[in-house]
This record gives structure tokens, C-alpha cells and sequence, in this order.
């Protein structure tokens, strides 16, 4: 969740897309109806949500790349995109590796037999200094931005309509109340919840709707992101609190068992940047790490003993639920306590 709950009031439009907030978040949808914003709900069901909505598009369950990817073909086509965010805040301008390429409904570098991507060409071009070649008036055909324009051009309102169901004058309705929010003055946030996570490609859904924001430069403003409603506190929580595998306290990852000295671990994990005016914002985690470990052992973590990082535990592999259960079928794990 990019933004909290009572910055909703500041949205110019809301998509609502994969949730009844009406019912099942209310407290969300009283602040989406604070401030008169356009309604948007993108549903199979009608809804109590769809209900309040001003336009309300209905798709076919699990087709919601479908839509939005319409939607942004339309942004796209009829220049409805905040270009300066995209050349600013995004990687639109970067250059991509001539050898990738989108071919048969695949991806360069698959793997038929083992299902799976090779990525040796998933990369940028670089400059003499290891940075991202540019174009920053976004023409050049091999920039994020044509390659995204070319890939989503097939995602006409009659195809998406074939796809989703939802009629094609509907799905550019939604596209033109949307894409104002492109505009430099106006914000648009999408809200989201389970009926947009639960499918098997949950995490591509929502990756999408992470594009469209981008494209119209809805995220980092009042009244913009992307926003999952959840249903209790620890779903964020989980995250917050280090409750998963892979993180400890402050979103800093899980030593790994090759991170034996804590220099280890900060090479590791401290990523580096050639660009000046990259923020990289993580270029912090030594001090961020430093501050952790001063925080669980007080004054007995020193310089000469690492902080006490060795108190730490290393992780040696996957420890997901899924990686878990996938272990238990293979019969690497024999057994397992829930408690």
C-alpha cells in the first residue's frame, strides 16, 4: 500500500478493481466518496460498489491484465501519459539489450524444457561508466517506452472486448476517465484487494496496475497509488514486524549462511550505483544494520565484535510456506510442527 487511507479524499478519480470496498472496507470507501472523485469499479459481480460507481466496467474473472493493458494501449495511443514522470521517475528512457525481443507470446530466453527464463538479455544497455544508456525524448525504439508502447499496441478495445467481455465503448470510457489523472494537476489511485491476488498470476495483476500509475505519474502524489485493502492489520504487519523469512527488523534482508562476517553481509546487500543522481536509498544498510544491532544488544554491540551480528541467524535456503510444502513433497522435509 503506496498511500494511506484518509490521502484517498485527494484522488480526481478511483479505480476500484478487484474489491467490494463498499462492503467489506467501508471505512476506505468513506473516505473514496469524501471528496466527489469519479468512481470507477472494474468487477464480474455488480456490486454495492459498483452501485455507487460512476462507470461501472464488468470483466470476465481472472482477465484483468486484459483490461488494464487496454487501458494503457489507450493512454499510450492518445498521449494521455505524463512524460515528464516517465523521463524523471521511471525507466521508460533507459535502452534495453538489443538481443531482447517478444515473439509468439514469449519472452526472449525461454526455456522449454525447463520452463523457465533465461535472462541473459533481460538487461539495459550501459554507458563507459556502467549506467543505463537514455533517450530521454522516449523515440529511440529500443527505450522502455517504445518496447512497452509495441508490446500493449496488440490490446485494441475490440480485442480486450473479446477477452474480457467487458464492451469495447465501455472499456474506452474507463480509459479516458482514467488517463485524465495524466495531467499534472490531477491524481488517480486504484484500490485493490483479493479479488485482484488470488489467481495465479495475482502478482502480474498487480504489477500491471503499477504500470498504469506509473504511466500517468500516479505514484509519490496526494491522492495516487496503489492501494490494497486489507482485512486485518497483520497482513501488513507481517512485513513490518519481520514476521517472514527473508527480512529481519527494517525491511533489511536475512543473513544468509555465505554472510558469515558482517562485512560479508553489507557487500552482499548494500547495492552500489554509478549514476549521481540515483538515490539509491539502500546505500544506507550499513548504517541501517549498525542501528539494528546496537538496538538489540545495547552497548555490548561494539566495532570489535561486529555489533554482535554473529548472534544472528544465517538462513541456508527458501523458507517461504510454499518452498516449505514443495520440500515436504519431495521428501527433504519428513515432518512439520503448526503450531
Amino acid at each position: 500500500m503506496t498511500n494511506h487511507w484518509i490521502d484517498i479524499k485527494n484522488a480526481d478519480c478511483i479505480m476500484i478493481i478487484g474489491s467490494n470496498a463498499a462492503e467489506n472496507h467501508p471505512i476506505s470507501f468513506r473516505w473514496a466518496m469524501e471528496n466527489g472523485a469519479k468512481l470507477i469499479s472494474v468487477d464480474p459481480r455488480f456490486t454495492r460498489t459498483s452501485a455507487r460507481a460512476d462507470i461501472y466496467a464488468p470483466i470476465r474473472s481472472g482477465s484483468d491484465i486484459a483490461f488494464v493493458d487496454g487501458v494503457m494501449n489507450y493512454i499510450l495511443q492518445n498521449n494521455l501519459y505524463n512524460k515528464d514522470y516517465l523521463v524523471d521517475h521511471t525507466n521508460a528512457s533507459f535502452l534495453v539489450d538489443e538481443g531482447f525481443a517478444f515473439e509468439d507470446g514469449l519472452f526472449t530466453g525461454y526455456d522449454q524444457a525447463k520452463r523457465m527464463y533465461k535472462k541473459e538479455t533481460w538487461i539495459y544497455q550501459l554507458d563507459a561508466d556502467g549506467n543505463p544508456k537514455k533517450d530521454p525524448t522516449l523515440q529511440d525504439p529500443r527505450c522502455v517506452f517504445q518496447l512497452l508502447k509495441k508490446h500493449l499496441s496488440r490490446y485494441t478495445p475490440e480485442k480486450v472486448s473479446s477477452i474480457t467481455g467487458c464492451p469495447s465503448e465501455l472499456m474506452v470510457e474507463v480509459a479516458k476517465t482514467y488517463g485524465a489523472t495524466g495531467a499534472k494537476d490531477k491524481s488517480g489511485t486504484i484500490m485493490y484487494a483479493m479479488g485482484t491476488t488470488q489467481h495465479t498470476v495475482g502478482t502480474q495483476n498487480v504489477r500491471t496496475y503499477a504500470m498504469l500509475q506509473l504511466l500517468l505519474g500516479n505514484v509519490g502524489v496526494a491522492g495516487g497509488g496503489i492501494n490494497a485493502l486489507r482485512g486485518e492489520s497483520n497482513v501488513q504487519g507481517s512485513t513490518d514486524h519481520a514476521l517472514l523469512f527473508h527480512i529481519i527488523p527494517g525491511y533489511l534482508k536475512t543473513p544468509r549462511v555465505e554472510d558469515q562476517t558482517l562485512a560479508q553481509y553489507l557487500e552482499h546487500w548494500t547495492p552500489k550505483s554509478n549514476d549521481p543522481k540515483s538515490a539509491n536509498w539502500w546505500q544506507h544498510t550499513p548504517k541501517y544494520m549498525v542501528s539494528l544491532l546496537k538496538a538489540f544488544w545495547g552497548d555490548k554491540a561494539q566495532k570489535d565484535n561486529e555489533f554482535c551480528y554473529q548472534y544472528l541467524p544465517k538462513v541456508s535456503a527458501n523458507c517461504d510456506h510454499i518452498a516449505l510444502f514443495e520440500a515436504m513433497y519431495d521428501g527433504v522435509i519428513k515432518g512439520l510442527i503448526c503450531m
